[in-house]
């Protein structure tokens, strides 16, 4: 046997005979209003016979079933679970064939009698297909012994209308037969379908765990060839950074700042593989704030009308005085990527940017003459890796990911993302921001850069030519730098250094075991007004989870100068307001 006839077989069987207490109960009433109704005109020593004996025969029926039930049985004893079956009911059948055969012999003046059993017994036939007789073996059995004992008594007692009678109730076996067999065909069909429906979803879970595994590798190896490419990034953009600011021979500069412009490049490529890491670990919180559209315009406007010029392109931006709320920096990294792709994909005419007022918020636009997006791919573009018109991977044209980052920023903003496009003509990305508060608009934070002579900082970094990059970068801001390349060197290192730790830079991966994380919680509880770092080429979710859960800053190699800068002069602002701050008991006696 099959295991697809097995299971069939036995979910026939446990149907059946778990309907057993309800045709149990049904078939012992319609027996009693049966006996009750023949009662006058047939032999009463008789009906009650055949009341115990039928009583007795369903009861048995019952024990059967639950031994059946309780026993669960293997694949081999089904059949004889189902012959067992055909016999209890092929039993109760004849039971009620001999009840009508005898109203034929005894009461054939009365044949209301006989007609009554023989209806019952074609009810009861069409009705126990579907449920206590759903095999079929089990149905033929209880139908062909019940019409057994009517047909010979049809053929054997003479009558007026001997063959009307015969007719009739051959037919009326006959249609119970086809009705019977097409409930019982109904029954099989679905429980067929319905296992194939659970093989179906339990194929799909399983190749859903394996897309998952699938998933979970490829951010692992994303993870780990992240990490290895920004270790050497690391260290050139660092070198390169110190030695634009130290070079000042013109032909020297512009070597340098091809360099610049070449590692600037890997490393925008390196950031978006990190964002999209980020955003799927759901590590990115939006900071909502009140500004100007105009502000994230003016940027897009400076950032890209040089490269739209290179390209001999049109590149307009539409002054805007509307006022939204969102994340400000999201909401230009959504819109930095929109144009740098119009522009990537965009070879004669333009990209316009500009607003539209909406009752719903202010719809950015970004409109370009490119080559535009076939309608069946307007959801496929979203998609990382994805790219239109690209299929020998020119990196000229980029990895494929500013969309899905674009896609993915947008939901974490919870801002309705739309795409229109015609084939040969363009297309046009809308991105709907909520309207603000002109009244809580903040003011611009100043852009100019802090002085950073004196701050004190505690570097810890594995890596030599980092460690080195580094300080030099470091000690050019006139910072006072002690290093160290693991755990154990940090107290000769602070030594070193000889005063309190301003700020702590650390690597995330360091050697013994002891994570960058648990290093700066080590050196704060001996210095706890030090602000911290945590710097690495990890782009696993779990380091960018453990990284908020503690609290601290974090920057990926190839580390920006600029964003470091800024973190190290928030850091020495506080650390000096804290000294320039009198103590708790001094203002407390003041105060007195």
């Amino acid at each position: 046997m099959s295991p697809k006839s097995e299971h069939v077989l036995r979910e026939l069987l446990t149907i059946g005979f778990r309907a057993y207490p309800r045709g149990l109960a049904n078939g012992i009433l319609f027996a009693s209003v049966t006996t009750a109704l023949l009662w006058d005109g047939m032999p009463h020593g008789m009906l009650a016979v055949w009341l115990a004996c039928f009583v007795t025969l369903v009861t048995a029926r019952f024990g059967i079933a639950r031994s059946f039930l309780r026993a669960a049985p293997p694949a081999e004893e089904l059949e004889r679970w189902a012959r067992r079956a055909a016999f209890g009911y092929g039993a109760t059948g004849f039971a009620w064939g001999l009840l009508a055969a005898a109203a034929m012999i005894f009461a054939p003046q009365v044949p209301l009698y006989s007609l009554w059993t023989v209806f019952l017994i074609a009810i009861f036939a069409v009705l126990q297909a579907q449920t206590t007789g759903s095999h079929p073996v089990v149905f033929r059995a209880f139908t062909l012994c019940a019409f057994a004992p009517v047909l010979a008594a049809c053929l054997l007692l003479s009558s007026p209308h001997y063959a009307t009678r015969l007719v009739g109730v051959v037919v009326l076996l006959a249609m119970s037969l086809l009705v019977g067999r097409s409930g019982n065909r109904y029954m099989v069909d679905s429980i067929a379908i319905r296992n194939e429906n659970v093989e179906l979803l339990n194929d799909l879970r399983v190749q859903k765990e394996e897309l998952d595994r699938a998933n979970s590798a490829k951010t692992r190896f994303l993870a780990a060839a992240s990490h290895d490419l920004r270790q050497p990034m690391q260290a050139i953009a660092l070198l390169v950074e110190s030695l634009q600011e130290r070079v000042h021979e013109p032909g020297t500069r512009k070597i340098v700042g091809s360099i610049r412009s070449s590692v600037v490049a890997m490393s925008t490529l390196l950031d978006e593989i990190l964002d999209i890491s980020k955003l799927d670990a759901g590590t990115v919180r939006p900071r909502p704030a009140v500004f100007p559209a105009a502000r994230v315009l003016d940027r897009l406007r400076a950032s890209f009308s040089q490269a739209a010029a290179q390209k001999s392109l049109g590149f307009r931006v539409r002054p805007s005085e509307a006022v939204v709320e969102t994340d400000e920096v999201l909401l230009y990294r959504i819109l930095a990527n929109l144009v740098q792709n119009a522009l990537r994909y965009t070879e004669r005419g333009g990209v316009l940017v500009g607003c539209r007022r909406r009752p719903e918020g202010v719809a950015i636009e970004v409109w370009d003459t490119g080559i535009g997006i076939p309608s069946d791919q307007l959801t496929e573009v979203f998609r990382e890796f994805y790219q239109v018109g690209n299929p020998q991977r020119d990196r000229d044209q980029g990895l494929g990911l500013g969309l899905a980052i674009v896609e993915r920023t947008a939901r974490t903003l919870g801002l309705p993302l739309r795409l229109r496009s015609r084939l040969g003509r363009g297309s046009v990305f809308s991105i709907v921001v909520p309207h603000g508060d002109p009244a809580r608009v903040g003011a611009a934070e100043a852009a100019a850069p802090e002085s950073l002579e004196g701050c004190a900082v505690l570097v810890v970094e594995d890596d030599r030519d980092i460690r080195g990059a580094i300080t030099v970068l470091l000690e050019g801001w006139r910072c006072n730098v002690a290093v160290a390349s693991s755990p154990p060197e940090v107290d000769g290192a602070l030594e070193r250094l000889g005063a309190e730790p301003d700020a702590i830079v650390a690597d995330y991966r360091l050697p013994g075991g002891e994570s960058g994380v648990q290093l700066i919680a080590r050196v704060r509880e001996r210095h706890p007004g030090a602000s911290a770092v945590l710097v690495t080429g990890d782009v696993a979710p779990e380091v960018l989870q453990e990284a908020q859960a503690a609290g601290l800053p974090l920057l990926h190699k190839p580390l920006r100068p600029a964003r470091l800068r800024t973190l190290l002069a928030a850091a020495l602002r506080r650390r000096r307001a804290s000294r320039r701050a009198p103590p708790a008991q001094e203002v407390a006696r003041e105060a007195s």
